[in-house]
């Protein structure tokens, strides 16, 4: 493994802080049977070799590398390495046809990437459902076929026996029906036959059900009907009784201890702050997300579904419903009064401990944007937004 790592000239090339000279260290420690040291080379990887979603020429030189990391199983956390060739080759494709100065590789880095597409295909069906998860998405980036590509995804959706990976197989889809306009008319069908009536569809769990409704009304908002949202509040109420809170959606990110250079501690409680707030507590979430992205301006449809969600039993559910609605509240005009009723009970913990306290927190970060000082303004601030999204766009 990584014959010719030391042939590449890594000094000569730069990365967001400078010299990449210490590009094949990174690459060596992410091999390492230390964890530490693994999780200091991928953070250290993402913070200068792909600073911010740059793509540099020594990023491309890295890949060949990377590839050989995902393809070995005695590679320790081989989902990470995939991820983050995913990541590096998502923005890679998306950015290829622009034109940038030398000092990014956009382009490059697409080549390779649509070189070793096959690689995807074999990541994708991997013995370790965190590999499968991450690799998936590679199938609908790096893959040009699109009838065969929508045949692995089906032949994935099947094989899958969690709904954690179903939910990536068909987010997969959704993003090869956006990418490829040939692939769109199928996959539309497909979505939404698996998203039918569970009367003509007994096979199909509720939750694949959510994600098909979901993933069909990204790549075709305009085809969201009225009872598209109804629908989907219907399937997430019979989720709640197949689900129960899982610890494994339940993380909080460690927090940083002082390192040697002396980091202040506010600066480090700051980057502990903005984890947190980057943090996803239920498998359903980022699912939601993107129903509320298509959803866009219908802000009686958005506020439905969160109602709904504010009175889950799982308290990572309602932390992050908690979350989007300050999100809704913060960026739309309308009535929110339901909403903010709804996030009022979760000030108290109701006597019980552990992450409860934690959506106490959060529903009080968010009360605090509703305070109503700020109704003089609403006018006027609507007024702006309006002339803002009208001349650039709905994602100013």
């Amino acid at each position: 493994m990584f014959d010719g790592l030391y042939d590449i000239d890594w000094s000569s090339m730069e990365h967001a802080y400078g010299s990449a000279g210490e590009v094949p260290e990174l690459l060596l420690a992410l091999r390492s049977a230390d964890g530490r040291e693994r999780h200091r080379a991928l953070e250290r990887f993402y913070n200068a070799v792909h600073h911010q979603g740059s793509v540099y020429p020594c990023t491309t030189a890295s890949l060949p590398f990377l590839f050989e990391l995902a393809g070995d199983p005695a590679t320790p956390d081989r989902a990470a390495v995939v991820g983050l060739l995913v990541s590096i080759g998502r923005v890679a494709v998306e950015e290829a046809e622009q034109e940038y100065a030398d000092l990014v590789d956009f382009a490059g880095a697409a080549v390779v990437m649509r070189a070793r597409a096959q690689a995807f295909v074999a990541l994708a069906a991997d013995a370790d459902p965190l590999v499968r998860r991450r690799a998936v998405a590679g199938l609908a980036l790096f893959l040009d076929d699109a009838d065969r590509t929508l045949a692995l995804l089906r032949e994935r959706l099947t094989a899958e026996p969690d709904l954690a990976e179903r939910l990536q197989v068909l987010d997969a889809a959704a993003l090869l029906a956006t990418r490829l306009p040939a692939a769109r008319a199928a996959t539309l069908a497909w979505l939404a036959g698996l998203a039918a009536d569970p009367a003509t569809n007994s096979a199909t769990d509720p939750g694949t059900r959510l994600a098909a409704v979901v993933q069909r009304a990204r790549c075709a908002p305009e085809q969201i009907g009225e009872d598209t949202v109804p629908a989907a509040i219907e399937l997430l109420r019979e989720l709640e009784h197949e689900l129960t809170p899982d610890e494994t959606w339940w993380t909080e990110p460690p927090s940083r201890t002082s390192p040697a250079d002396g980091t202040p501690p506010q600066v480090l409680a700051a980057f502990d702050d903005l984890d947190r707030r980057e943090s996803v507590h239920a498998l359903t979430t980022d699912l939601l997300r993107t129903f509320h992205q298509a959803l866009d301006s219908r802000v009686p449809e958005r506020t439905e579904l969160l109602a709904q969600r504010l009175r889950s039993p799982d308290p990572g559910a309602c932390l992050d419903a908690i979350r989007m609605s300050g999100e809704l509240v913060d960026a739309w005009r309308g009535d929110h009064s339901r909403l903010i009723e709804l996030i009022m009970p979760h000030l108290g913990p109701a006597g019980q401990e552990g992450p409860w306290l934690e959506v106490a927190a959060e529903a009080a970060a968010v009360l605090q944007l509703c305070h109503p000082i700020a109704e003089p303004a609403r006018e006027a601030l609507a007024a702006y937004v309006l002339e803002q999204r009208t001349a650039h766009g709905p994602q100013v």
